[in-house]
C-alpha cells in the first residue's frame, strides 16, 4: 500500500473499457453556489484572458480533507468541456470532464526547477490518469481523505484514483469549450453538512500517568541560533510543553575520560544528504535551562566508541539496516561511562538524568543486552543513582522492538532491571496512508511490555517519499501520537530531533519541528505543520496527568482520547474524516478554560469555551477542551 504514494512521473492511464456510470437524477434542490457558463456569451472581464468566460471562484477555504459535489443540471455534450481546478501552496489537481473522458492531472508549480519551457510559470505535471464513460454525468464528486488519496466519482460511483500528499485550499471551475460552438453548463456546488458525533468520558476507567513530551536538540543547530533565536526557542518549548531533552550525546568519538563529552568543536558528524553536519555532543548548559523549566533529561548513547567495544565473533548476526555486526559492547565499560556521565551531569546541572536508555538502535547479541542492563543497573546502584531509571534499548522499527521486549524477558533479573519499554516507530512508514493496520503492532508491543510503561523516544518521517511539508502528513503523525496513548499507552512521545540544522527545507520539513531561519538572522522557525500537530497534544497534557476512556459512539473517523488529574481535564478530538463533526461530549465533568483548534490554518489557536457540551469539527481538524491553559510565550 505504502508505494502507491510514490509521485515521481507522469501516468497515463488509457482505459479500453468504457465504464457504463448508473443513470442518477440531479437532485432537485439547490443548496449551494450556483454556476453557468454559456460558451459562446460574453467573454470574461480581466485583460488576461481577452476570450475565455468568466470562470466560477467558489469562495470557500478548503479544508484538509473534504468532499465536494458539483451538481449538473445540464448535460455535458459535443466536445464541451469544464476543468475542476483545486489549488494549494505547493501544488494542485484539475479535474477535466467532458461528454465520455474524465480525466485528473495532478501537478507541483513551488519551484522553477520544475519549469518544461511552456506556459509563464513554471509547473509540472506528476500524475494523470483518465478514463472513458458512457452515460449522463448528473454529479461530479471530489473526495480528498486522511488515506493521502485523490478520489473522483461520477454519479456517485468512483471513476479515478490517485495518492495524494498536497494540500489543496482553494478551487474554481473553468469552460474550455471553443468559443464558435454554443454549450451551456450549470449547476451548483453542494454545500457540505456536519454530522453529529458523540463522544463519552468514563474517569473512572484509568490508564497510564504521563511523563511527558519532547525530542531530541541538535546542539550544534542550537549553537547556530542568533540570541533572539535562542530566546524564542525556549519560548516555543515551553509553549508546546516539549520538556522531555533526549540527548544525542557525543559517540563514536568519545574520549575514555569524558573530557570532550560537551566540546561542541569536537561533535561527532552526523551526516544528513547535503545538509551541514548535526553533530552528537552533549551540553550542560543546555541541560540546565531545561531543568530549570521543570523539565528532564534522558540520556542514551549511540555507536559506542571503539574503547568500549570489542570484537563480535558469535553466530552471525544482522541489524536493522541488514548489516553484519561485528563489534559488541564490552558492558562493565559501557555502564562505567554511563555513570561518569550522570556524575557529570549531576555536578554541573544539579540533577540527575531521569532516565538512561541501554543503547539507541544499534544491534548487540541479546546475552549482550542482558549483560548491559545487569551491569547498568549494578553500577547505577553502587554509585547511589537507584532514582534513575533505565529503558531497554531502542529498536528501529516497534517489530523490532517488541522482539527486544520479549527476549529481555527470558531472563527475569534483566526483565526486573527495565524500568520502561522503548522503541522508534519508523515501520509506520509502510502503513502511512492507511495508519489503522499498524494497530496489530503497537497490541504486541503493549502486549509485550506486560507491567512496564512505554517511550516512544524517536517519531519523525525519514522516507523520502513522505518528506512534503504537508498539513496532510503531519495530520497522519497525529493519528500515530493518538495511537502510542491509546493503543500503546505510552506515557511519553519524543520527536526525533526538537531542533535541526538543515539546507534541504523538505528534510527539515519532516525530520525536525524547528530549523534556524538563516534569513531571518538565524532566529528559530516551525520546519512545518509538525509542530502545531504535536502541540495539539503536549500543550493541554501535564506530567502528572492520566489518560482515561473516551467512547466515541459508531464512527470510525472521530478520534478522541481524554486525560484527568491535580483537578484537570482534557479531552483531545482529531476528525480524519471528510465531512464536518457535531461533537456532543458526555461524562466529561469539566468547565472548559479554553478551546484549541489546530488545522490547515490555524497554529493551535485558542480561545475561550463558549460551551461545555458541543464543539464542531472539521476534517482534518485537531480540537481540544480543555480546564488547563496552555502555556504561554
Amino acid at each position: 500500500m505504502f508505494g502507491l504514494l510514490v509521485l515521481c512521473v507522469v501516468q497515463q492511464v488509457h482505459a479500453q473499457d468504457v465504464l457504463r456510470i448508473a443513470v442518477q437524477p440531479a437532485p432537485q434542490h439547490t443548496t449551494g453556489q450556483p454556476f453557468t457558463f454559456v460558451s459562446d456569451g460574453p467573454a470574461g472581464p480581466g485583460w488576461t484572458r481577452p476570450d475565455e468566460v468568466a470562470r466560477a471562484y467558489f469562495a470557500e477555504m478548503l479544508p484538509a480533507f473534504f468532499t465536494r459535489t458539483l451538481v449538473l443540471s445540464t448535460p455535458l455534450t459535443g466536445i464541451a468541456q469544464m476543468e475542476w481546478i483545486f489549488t494549494g501552496p505547493h501544488g494542485g489537481f484539475t479535474v477535466t470532464i467532458g461528454a465520455a473522458r474524465i480525466r485528473v492531472s495532478q501537478r507541483y508549480y513551488d519551484s522553477y526547477g520544475l519549469s518544461t519551457g511552456q506556459g509563464n510559470y513554471p509547473e509540472r505535471v506528476v500524475r494523470q490518469d483518465e478514463r472513458l464513460y458512457q452515460g449522463p454525468a448528473t454529479t461530479l464528486t471530489v473526495v480528498v481523505d486522511s488515506h493521502l488519496a485523490l478520489h473522483v466519482l461520477l454519479n456517485g460511483q468512483q471513476v479515478l484514483e490517485q495518492p495524494l500528499l498536497l494540500d489543496v485550499t482553494r478551487h474554481q471551475l473553468r469552460c474550455t469549450t471553443p468559443r464558435a460552438e454554443h454549450h451551456v453548463i450549470s449547476g451548483w456546488l453542494q454545500q457540505p453538512q456536519a454530522i453529529s458525533a458523540r463522544v463519552t468520558v468514563q474517569q473512572e476507567r484509568m490508564h497510564q500517568t504521563m511523563l511527558g513530551f519532547g525530542g531530541s536538540p541538535s546542539i550544534p543547530a542550537y549553537n547556530l541560533l542568533s540570541e533572539a533565536g535562542r530566546q524564542r526557542y525556549w519560548q516555543l518549548l515551553h509553549q508546546y510543553n516539549l520538556l522531555l531533552s533526549r540527548e544525542y550525546p557525543m559517540g563514536t568519538e568519545l574520549k575514555p575520560d569524558l573530557s570532550n563529552l560537551d566540546d561542541a568543536s569536537q561533535a561527532t558528524p552526523h551526516y544528513y544528504g547535503d545538509n551541514f553536519p548535526n553533530g552528537e555532543v552533549s551540553s550542560f548548559d543546555y541541560n540546565q535551562r531545561v531543568l530549570a523549566m521543570g523539565g528532564d533529561v534522558i540520556y542514551e548513547m549511540w555507536a559506542l566508541p571503539e574503547w568500549a567495544t570489542e570484537p563480535y565473533n558469535g553466530p552471525r548476526l544482522l541489524d536493522i539496516w541488514n548489516k553484519v555486526v561485528r563489534q559488541q559492547a564490552r558492558p562493565e565499560v559501557y555502564a562505567r561511562a554511563v555513570v561518569q556521565y550522570c556524575r557529570l551531569e549531576q555536578q554541573r546541572t544539579g540533577k540527575l538524568p531521569i532516565l538512561v536508555g541501554v543503547e539507541n538502535e544499534v544491534e548487540q547479541p541479546p546475552e549482550i543486552f542482558d549483560a548491559m542492563v545487569l551491569e547498568l543497573r549494578r553500577q547505577l546502584d553502587a554509585a547511589g543513582m537507584q532514582q534513575v531509571k533505565i529503558h531497554m534499548a531502542d529498536a528501529g522499527y516497534l517489530a523490532a522492538g517488541t522482539a527486544r521486549a520479549k527476549r529481555l524477558q527470558h531472563d527475569p533479573r534483566v526483565w526486573k532491571a527495565i524500568d520502561y519499554t522503548a522503541s522508534h516507530e519508523y515501520d509506520l512508514q509502510e502503513f502511512f496512508a492507511a495508519p489503522d493496520l499498524f494497530d496489530d503492532r503497537m497490541r504486541a508491543m503493549r502486549a509485550a511490555s506486560g507491567d512496564k510503561e512505554f517511550l516512544a523516544t524517536e517519531l519523525c518521517l525519514n522516507d523520502p517519499r513522505l518528506q512534503e511539508a504537508s498539513y496532510r502528513v503531519a495530520f497522519n503523525m497525529g493519528q500515530l501520537y493518538f495511537k502510542n496513548l491509546t493503543q500503546l499507552d505510552a506515557v511519553g512521545l519524543m520527536y526525533c530531533w526538537l531542533l535541526l540544522d538543515v539546507e534541504q527545507p523538505s528534510f527539515g520539513a519532516s525530520r525536525a519541528l524547528m530549523v534556524p531561519d538563516r534569513s531571518q538572522d538565524s532566529m528559530v522557525v516551525p520546519s512545518s505543520f509538525q509542530l502545531r500537530v504535536l502541540g495539539a497534544f503536549s500543550r493541554h497534557v501535564v506530567r502528572g496527568m492520566q489518560r482515561v476512556d473516551a467512547n466515541v459512539d459508531q464512527d470510525a473517523d472521530l478520534l478522541a482520547t481524554a486525560f484527568t488529574g491535580q483537578g484537570e481535564t482534557t479531552v483531545i478530538l482529531l476528525n480524519r474524516g471528510v465531512q464536518a463533526r457535531q461533537v456532543q461530549l458526555q461524562g466529561a465533568h469539566a468547565a472548559w478554560q479554553e478551546v484549541e483548534r489546530t488545522n490547515f490554518y490555524q497554529a493551535n489557536q485558542t480561545s475561550n469555551a463558549a460551551t461545555q457540551d458541543s464543539v464542531l469539527v472539521q476534517p482534518g481538524e485537531m480540537v481540544v477542551l480543555s480546564t488547563v491553559k496552555a502555556p504561554r510565550p
